[in-house]
């Protein structure tokens, strides 16, 4: 039956030499395994119900719209028993074969169709059999939906069954019935070839076909010439017959003749000359074919079909060189040549032989290169296909191997030098263009480069598993940044330009898959050692690959994720044992490394790696990197010997009868593993040392990597940490002391076994010419190893009990802190060995600095070890002073110094890290200290008098500023004034008149006139030390730059004199002044940094500070109440004058110095807030002259308030200070601050007070707010000067009555709840005025009074008894009511009504009549303040 001519047409022709792939090159059929069972003829149950439901789910869709004579059957029983029981018909199974919508639906069309015509159980149905084999025929050739795939996948089936029947004989009967069979002579061919000639017939293109005029010409089945699209058709219909009757086994028969065979291999190799765009799917069917083929049984038959068909009509068709000529043979092979020639050599293993040149192998190292045009030139097969030509090449380089599904490199075949051919050549010369004369490379070239990397890495179906060495020459660098770096990369916008929309490169996506697919490849075996290898690739082409990538490759690959998560043991094994694969590949890149750079690179990949490391005890990984940078960082270990190989070798000369195991050298001690180890590594590669630039990289983040090992022993010590501690349990200082002490002792063990130390030579010179004096370096360890005797004598004594058990445990916590500290400061004594002059002379002053800071910690601890031992010797020594002030003296220095803070401008990472331990130190040796006077103060009263008035001076003038503690009062407004207005006044004609007189240079001008004048009788010979005075921090005098020019210019247009010479230049003067001008900049820049350092220092001296008004020490109650109290207000006055220099920045130093003053001015406002405010004073006979006056001191601050958040502070602090005044309620003076401060508040326009000072008191302190504030607060909603200032002294009115202490920190006292019901009358009068009030009639406004009347009605009602008279109830009562009726909403009218109502069942007082209620009298309050002048001391 013929095929229907009018047909949907959904392929186009591409043109002929038109190489991209097509949808249907990938040749993809239906897999004989969607389709149901339908051999056995007994398949009744598994045809109705394992097959059909499934099938009938899936074809739903297509049934409602296709069938309409099927009616919906509405109960579900019966729908049901319809999917049990429908077939599809067999005519309509044609139409079902080319469902587009599910394979499934096809798969059960062809199992209907081959049921009808084989499987009835009556026989073959011969004549539908022979018109269904001529409509699967023709159904090949139609484009319409999928209906080659499905017409193809059921003609595989539908012959299988045909050959396969019990007698054979099915497919004999049905071509009986057929037409075309009928005209051919039945003696002359066997049934497989009448099936070929049919398909030839059937889908007719070449010239050579038979059709059924006879003649061979290219005519379709009426005559007519034969359009593209039906050639299109036809050539796709023979590919997929073909296929199919490849697929359907036919081809295996043993009786089969090998023409048959050859005949389709011919008819393949025709499709590959007939057009370009067919060469791979007709090379893909020849494989098929080919692979169909038994290669057991079917040697001479493969042989026979390679050597007479595929060899000369295929490999060597026109166009190719002939045998001889191999080199020009392989220069013009196709990919589709390439592909079936490594496919037949495939099959060869076998012992098939062929004919040249199939009879070489095809694929060697020498032959890549020549084949590298040809394998690139399949980048036009794009993502996700990839062409036939290398999954072909994968399966001839690899096998099998054990494990199952995955592949491995062919052994003995030199394959490994191929792959590298193929990356080298292919990959990155030809795909990523880096071989001469070739172009950018192209995103489909870069597509390709990636599936090969896939492929390779196993990422890919084929899983290959290549060697260990082999996977560095796969991922070089120019492979991974070409491929992967650059499209993980990209921003996938237009040009340089990032998308708006995010659009993301279209390789992305694979690229990603590609990397996960990659780790899970890895982590399936858990082989470590491949993890590693990978993990190295990727780190020599990118050390930071995963953080421009934005993944977590490597991260993945060695195990550097989910530390938080608890693991198993296996797992913590793999993952440690990688880690030292890990740092022993990275200690490699560091000690060869030939650049900064590159080692920089790897020095902070280790150190990652070691922060990462600390999380969790014990840690190993993150110490052997501390030993690694401190011996790499500061020795040289080309003279480091092992001192046990040493005793080793000289045992086993006295002993010789030792064992060989016994006999050879153990392994070397932990301690100089690392040293060692760079020794070996530089003797090796020819290197004497490691760059001395690296080397400051190592100090850097040695010092870097032990603070936050510190930082780490710190919250492990803190309550709540399940996490195995470091150390064995112990303080947090002892476990400190225990890590330090661990590498100091490593420090001295490499000095001592031969590793030499480096040496600056400045520090060198000085030794030799100083050598009589002693020298600094053994007096600082004989300092340290002092206090580490004395630490460790307290640890042994507290462990045998031997003593009071407080004093050592006090003991114990303070000298482990301060040991410490030393071994802090003695570590910085280590040099780099680095040869920069003007680093060496800044080392030494720090070194200098430091040796000084030890020997006075030396002394501190002593001192304050016999105070802790005798509390008289403290009185006895009276010269030696205070050791606590002492202690907070050296602390203080060394923070403000570069040892422990920052330096302006000579600033290095070695330094800066160094401080950064240093600090941590600091902590610890302070709160040491701070923890045995909280101790031992019940022991040792000699203890609480050592925080004295020189100890808070050192602490607050650290963090507030020098001259803090002075009780000379200046105005800082009028200061900040004059120092603005001084540079206005300066004239530019006095600056060069005193530059005149003085003889000197312009850029020496001091900031003092009189000091300008003395210079200048002095001459100009000294000029050295002016220059020295004016680079450490001399001021500079501010010049106008506008009037300094127009001075400069103002003879600009001098003349000639008499004698010739010119006595002015223009030139010169505008040159003097843009020299002055930058003279002023660096100098203002070099200020601005000097302050910024300054402020820094300060915010790291208030730690000392953070400890002392601990709320440890509160709670012990030992401090003086005068210590804390007189710290206030110079905190108060500092933070304000740190908030008026934020506000005077100027636009280019705000960046600058913006964060540290905002940082400094956060901390102490946290001091007043969060510190200070937890202090309550105990029972002290001077507490009350104290308090009061810091109260008064703290109001005085508080009027000079620069904004609410300074005021808050304000409020805070007095609170605090009131708190400490004993029978605080009946203290007159505590009235008359806060009823000044109300009065103030009201009165006066430009007040500084803001309302946070009522709503602190009314919060913290309830009961005093009760007292002091209800009758004022009245006084001003009368009396403020403006609505706003009313209304919110109404909103206060409501926070006194809403307030019943219960939820307070203290319950209102009997008197509190007096004065409140004795100010109710006073309280119904101010509000009955304020709701008549006209100045209050606005809608915010009468919101505010209405929630205080409520609040105070509430409050009236929950008394027991009356205490408002019915003339004062019914007053608030029609107030209420008339405010109402101006209501404008319902709302608000229901509100008004409401109250009113209340008010009306409320209990009133009883009087007598022509008796008056007597209310309290209000105190007189005073109407301003005036500022007390403080007496000088």
């Amino acid at each position: 039956m013929a095929r229907k001519s009018k047909r949907k047409v959904v392929e186009q022709t591409p043109p002929a030499d038109d190489g991209d792939a097509t949808e249907e090159e990938s040749v993809q059929m239906d897999s004989d395994d969607d389709i149901p069972p339908i051999i056995d003829k007994d398949s009744d149950d598994e045809d109705g119900s394992n097959a059909d439901a499934p099938a009938e789910e899936e074809s739903k869709s297509s049934d409602k719209s296709n069938t309409k004579k099927k009616s919906k059957k509405k109960k579900s029983d019966n729908m049901v028993e319809a999917k049990k029981e429908r077939i599809i018909p067999f005519m309509d199974t044609f139409y079902h074969l080319s469902s587009e919508d599910s394979p499934k639906d096809r798969s059960v069309a062809a199992r209907d169709l081959i049921h009808h015509c084989f499987l009835t159980g009556k026989g073959v149905n011969q004549k539908d059999a022979a018109y269904a084999l001529t409509r699967l025929m023709n159904g090949l050739c139609t484009g319409r939906a999928a209906s080659r795939q499905g017409f193809a996948s059921c003609l595989s089936s539908f012959l299988r069954v045909a050959y396969s029947s019990s007698d054979g004989s099915a497919i004999e009967e049905l071509l009986n019935e057929d037409d075309f069979a009928k005209g051919l002579k039945k003696e002359e061919h066997h049934f497989a070839t009448t099936i070929r000639l049919k398909l030839l017939s059937t889908t007719q293109i070449l010239a050579t076909d038979v059709n059924k005029s006879g003649k061979g010409q290219k005519k379709n089945s009426f005559g007519g010439k034969m359009k593209g699209i039906e050639e299109r058709d036809h050539i796709y219909g023979r590919l997929f017959g073909i296929l199919a009757v490849v697929r359907s086994g036919m081809l295996g028969l043993k009786d089969l003749p090998p023409t048959v065979i050859e005949g389709y291999a011919k008819d393949l190799v025709d499709l590959y000359h007939h057009k370009k765009w067919m060469r791979e799917p007709s090379v893909h069917g020849l494989i098929e074919l080919l692979s169909a083929l038994d290669t057991g049984s079917n040697v001479e038959l493969i042989a026979q079909v390679a050597n007479s068909v595929i060899t000369p009509t295929l490999l060597l068709s026109a166009g190719n060189a002939s045998k001889a000529d191999r080199a020009q043979f392989l220069q013009k092979l196709s990919p589709e040549q390439i592909a079936v020639a490594l496919h037949l050599q495939t099959l060869q293993k076998n012992g098939i032989k062929y004919d040249s040149p199939l009879d070489k192998p095809l694929l060697t190292a020498e032959s890549i290169p020549t084949l590298s045009a040809a394998l690139s030139s399949t980048s036009d097969v794009v993502h996700p296909r990839s062409h036939v030509v290398w999954n072909t090449l994968w399966m001839y380089l690899t096998e099998e191997n054990n494990s199952a599904g995955y592949r491995q490199l062919k052994t003995n075949e030199g394959f490994p030098e191929v792959i590298e051919k193929i990356i080298q050549c292919v990959v990155i010369e030809m795909l990523l263009g880096k071989g001469k004369g070739q172009s950018q490379p192209t995103n489909e070239r870069r597509s390709l480069a990636l599936q090969i990397i896939c492929t390779l890495s196993g990422s890919s179906d084929l899983k290959i598993t290549l060697p260990l060495d082999l996977i560095g020459h796969v991922l070089c660098p120019d492979v991974v940044t070409g491929v992967l770096v650059n499209v993980l990369c990209a921003s996938g916008g237009a040009g340089k330009k990032k998308s708006k929309e995010a659009v993301q490169h279209h390789l992305k996506p694979f690229t990603s898959k590609m990397l996960l697919d990659l780790i899970d490849h890895c982590c399936e075996n858990d082989d470590i050692d491949r993890r590693m290898a990978f993990a190295k690739a990727f780190i020599l082409a990118d050390p930071r690959f995963d953080t421009k990538t934005k993944s977590q490759t490597i991260a993945s690959l060695l195990m550097l994720e989910n530390d938080d998560e608890e693991t198993s043991e296996e797992s913590e094994s793999q993952r440690k044992a990688i880690w030292q694969r890990y740092l022993s590949f990275l200690e490699e890149k560091i000690v060869l490394a030939s650049s900064l750079h590159e080692a920089t690179v790897y020095i902070e990949l280790m150190f990652k790696l070691a922060r990462r490391d600390l999380a969790k005890a014990p840690a190993d990984d993150a110490r052997r990197v501390v030993r690694f940078f401190m011996s790499g960082a500061f020795f040289d270990c080309s003279y480091l010997t092992d001192p046990s190989a040493a005793q080793k070798k000289s045992s086993t000369k006295k002993k010789k009868t030792k064992s060989k195991a016994a006999a050879s050298h153990p392994n070397p001690p932990q301690e100089l593993s690392s040293g060692l180890r760079i020794k070996e590594m530089l003797e090796e590669n020819g290197r004497t040392s490691i760059l001395p630039s690296a080397r400051g990289i190592m100090a850097a983040r040695f010092h870097s990597l032990l603070s936050d090992f510190v930082s780490a022993i710190n919250s492990q010590n803190r309550g709540g940490n399940k996490n195995k501690p470091f150390y064995a349990k112990g303080s947090k200082p002892e476990s400190i002391y225990r890590a330090l002490s661990e590498v100091s002792g490593i420090l001295s063990l490499l000095e001592s076994s031969g590793a030499k130390p480096f040496v600056n030579t400045s520090t060198n010179s000085e030794t030799d010419d100083a050598s009589d004096m002693e020298d600094p370096m053994e007096a600082s360890r004989a300092s340290l190893l002092q206090v580490q005797s004395i630490a460790n004598d307290a640890l042994v004594n507290e462990c045998d009990g031997s003593g009071d058990k407080d004093v050592l445990r006090a003991k114990a916590v303070f000298v482990t802190g301060c040991a410490s500290l030393m071994m802090s400061l003695y570590l910085q004594l280590s040099d780099c060995g680095n040869d920069n002059e003007e680093e060496d002379d800044e080392d030494d002053d720090v070194f200098e600095s430091v040796h000084e800071y030890i020997s006075d910690l030396a002394e501190c601890v002593d001192g304050f070890c016999q105070v802790m031992e005798n509390e008289n010797s403290l009185k006895k020594d009276d010269d030696e002073g205070n050791p606590l002030a002492a202690m907070a003296g050296l602390l203080v220095n060394i923070l403000s110094s570069p040892v422990g803070g920052e330096d302006s401008g000579k600033a290095t990472p070695v330094r800066s890290s160094a401080s950064k331990l240093t600090r941590e130190t600091v902590k610890v040796a302070w709160s040491g200290m701070i923890s045995v006077i909280n101790d031992l103060n019940e022991k040792n009263k000699t203890l609480k008098s050592l925080v004295d008035e020189d100890v808070m001076s050192i602490l607050i003038e650290s963090v507030c500023g020098e001259k803090s503690m002075t009780d000379d009062e200046h105005d800082e407004d009028e200061s900040i004034d004059e120092s603005d207005s001084s540079e206005d006044e300066l004239g530019a004609s006095a600056v060069f008149a005193n530059a005149s007189e003085a003889g000197m240079d312009l850029d020496e001008v001091n900031e003092d006139p009189a000091s300008d004048s003395e210079e200048s009788n002095e001459g100009s010979d000294d000029g050295s030390s002016k220059d020295s005075e004016d680079e450490d921090g001399g001021k500079d005098i501010e010049l106008d730059p506008e009037k300094l020019e127009n001075l400069l210019l103002e003879d600009s247009d001098a003349e000639m004199s008499d004698s010739g010479i010119l006595e002015h230049h223009a030139g010169a003067d505008k040159a003097l002044a843009q020299l002055i001008k930058l003279k002023q900049e660096a100098r203002k820049k070099s200020q601005v940094e000097r302050e910024r350092v300054e402020i820094c220092n300060r915010i790291r001296c208030a730690v000392l500070l953070d400890s002392l008004f601990s709320p440890s020490v509160f709670n012990s109650g030992w401090l003086p109440v005068e210590a804390v109290l007189g710290s206030i207000v110079p905190i108060l006055r500092s933070r304000k004058a740190i908030a008026k220099s934020i506000q005077a920045l100027s636009p280019i130093n705000t960046k600058k110095s913006l964060g540290e003053r905002e940082g400094l001015l956060e901390r102490l406002s946290a001091l007043v807030k969060d510190k200070i405010s937890k202090f309550r004073c105990s029972k002290h006979p001077e507490a009350e002259e104290v308090a009061l006056k810091a109260s008064s001191e703290i109001y005085e601050e508080m009027k000079l308030s620069l904004n609410n958040a300074h005021c808050s502070c304000c409020s805070i602090a007095l609170i605090t200070a009131v708190r400490c005044v004993p029978s605080l309620e009946e203290n007159g003076a505590i009235r008359d601050i806060y009823a000044s401060a109300v009065v103030d508040w009201s009165s006066r326009k430009a007040t500084k007070i803001h309302e946070c000072v009522f709503n602190d008191l009314i919060k913290r302190m309830p009961s005093l707010a009760s007292l002091v504030l209800a009758k004022p607060l009245m006084t001003a909603a009368r009396e403020a000067h403006s609505p706003f200032l009313k209304c919110e002294s109404i909103k206060l009115m409501a926070a006194l009555y809403k307030h019943d202490g219960t939820n307070a920190d203290e319950l209102m006292s009997k008197q509190a709840i007096s004065t409140l019901k004795q100010c109710c009358s006073k309280a119904a009068e101010t509000l009955k005025n304020a709701l008549e009030d006209s100045s209050l009639q606005k809608a915010k406004h009468q919101d505010e009074v209405l929630n205080t009347t409520r609040h105070f009605v509430n409050y009236v009602k929950a008394q027991n008894e009356g205490i408002l008279t019915n003339a004062e109830l019914s007053g608030l009562q029609k107030a209420l009511e008339k405010a109402g009726e101006s209501q404008k909403g319902q709302k608000g009218k229901q509100l008004f009504s409401q109250i009113s109502d209340t008010i009306k069942t409320l209990a009133r007082l009883d009087i007598g009549e022509g008796q008056k209620p007597k209310h309290p009298k209000t105190p007189k309050v005073p109407k301003s303040s005036k500022k007390q002048k403080k007496s000088k001391k």
